[in-house]
């Protein structure tokens, strides 16, 4: 299959070359569809097509792991040989078979932030719900919606949003003109949706909808701000987004270095702080992969993780993984011990430089406010930087002194830094 092909409804934004007879795709949004192989209704972006079949990416990743294994035993049945591959012994100082090597490579990790609906209230006369922003929603101006409004709401009649910090309305700069219900596919959405520029990645949204009336979109505001990875955050976060979908300001890299973290904070298992691991036999295997060109050299990508492990941007934790590939972050009594690299996105309280509020020196929340510039991962979305961010992008990096190099990296856009007023 090919980016641009429909599957299951949705447009092919990515895919892989094919393994062991099948191919892993990503869709532009998730579809709901059988597994083949373990027959269990699955919603998911990632979906493997083998022949007529699909399959999850749990059951892709086992076959896979099955498929190394009876290669490297058919290996060992010819007399063949294979160099040895330890996994460093920081947190765990049991070796690493060639084996064990070959099917952590293929380890699975399940995506848990979805930014669908839930917390659903349905009282007749309102529907209440939860959800987190995904960049995809603030790139095709989307709002998730449930069942209980979808089945309700008329999709020709426009509604009105309001956005309120608590429970006070936001002044925005930016009108709504109406969105509109959207029905078809696996999700029903509001489209025509304009969302404010301050609002990231991984924000939590309270949305209250009134039987045929307006749409009240809450954000909560945090008790201090904080910076997350180097941008400035002001409303309650799923920090497990933000790792996927922000880039981090707070770990200055050469080109391998930023290739090596990528791959971890976009592939990686999330715990609840938004902390990013992976073994290392995966995340050297996607790195590889995911270099669209002058893939770097496996030497080169040890050296990387070395010099990021010592100047502590990456460390050591220890997962376990079960019988069935799937990987788990603290490790789980009965599975098998896994050392894990981990990014941690850097967390604090903003300070006074960070905010820069306003001469008047109003209240937080209601004064004129900075936000920060900050990269948005979106090419998971098919979609690439205007050239009008990547020149933004290389100058504020030069202004800011960082170190490496200027250019936007891969999959993501730059949204500057400005000034808004709530």
């Amino acid at each position: 299959m090919n980016v641009g092909e429909e599957l299951l409804g949705k447009r092919i934004i990515k895919t892989h070359p094919p393994r062991d007879g099948m191919q892993l795709v990503r869709l532009e949004s998730v579809a709901i569809f059988i597994c083949s192989q373990c027959t269990s209704e699955k919603t998911a972006r990632l979906v493997a097509v083998r022949g007529v079949s699909l399959l999850c990416n749990g059951c892709y990743g086992r076959m896979r792991a099955s498929a190394a294994e009876s290669d490297q035993q058919a290996r060992k049945s010819t007399g063949g040989s294979s160099a040895a591959s330890t996994s460093p012994s920081a947190v765990a100082d049991n070796q690493v078979s060639p084996l064990q090597a070959e099917g952590l490579a293929w380890v699975v990790v399940e995506e848990r932030a979805s930014g669908l609906p839930y917390s659903v209230i349905n009282t007749g006369r309102t529907v209440e719900w939860k959800f987190h922003v995904r960049a995809e929603h603030l790139l095709h101006g989307m709002c998730p919606v449930p069942a209980e409004m979808a089945d309700r709401a008329s999709p020709h009649e426009p509604l009105d949003l309001i956005f309120l910090q608590g429970r006070h309305r936001i002044r925005v700069l930016d009108e709504q003109e109406g969105a509109r219900l959207r029905v078809e596919g696996a999700e029903p959405l509001l489209t025509g949706v304009t969302w404010q520029p301050f609002v990231l990645p991984g924000t939590r949204v309270s949305v209250r909808w009134e039987t045929w009336g307006k749409l009240r979109l809450a954000f909560t505001p945090l008790d201090k701000p904080v910076v997350f990875g180097g941008t400035v955050v002001r409303y309650a976060y799923d920090p497990r987004i933000m790792t996927r979908e922000l880039a981090a300001f707070d770990a200055r890299v050469d080109r391998v270095e930023e290739l090596v973290l990528n791959a971890l904070r976009e592939l990686g298992y999330l715990d609840e702080k938004g902390r990013a691991l992976l073994p290392q036999e995966a995340l050297l295997r996607n790195t590889i992969e995911r270099a669209q060109t002058e893939r770097p050299p496996t030497k080169k990508i040890h050296g990387a993780i070395e010099r990021l492990l010592s100047r502590g941007v990456l460390t050591w934790e220890q997962g376990s993984v079960n019988g069935a590939s799937v990987l788990h972050c603290p490790a789980r009594t009965g599975e098998t011990p896994v050392p894990l690299l981990c990014y941690a996105p850097m967390l604090r309280v903003a300070e006074r430089e960070d905010l820069r509020e306003g001469a008047t020196g109003a209240a937080y929340g209601t004064s004129a406010h900075r936000v920060s510039g900050h990269l948005m991962r979106i090419g998971h979305l098919g979609r690439s930087a205007s050239p009008e961010a990547e020149a933004a992008y290389r100058e504020d990096h030069r202004r800011a002194g960082l170190a490496g190099p200027h250019e936007l990296p891969r999959g993501y856009t730059y949204v500057r830094e400005h000034e808004r007023g709530m």
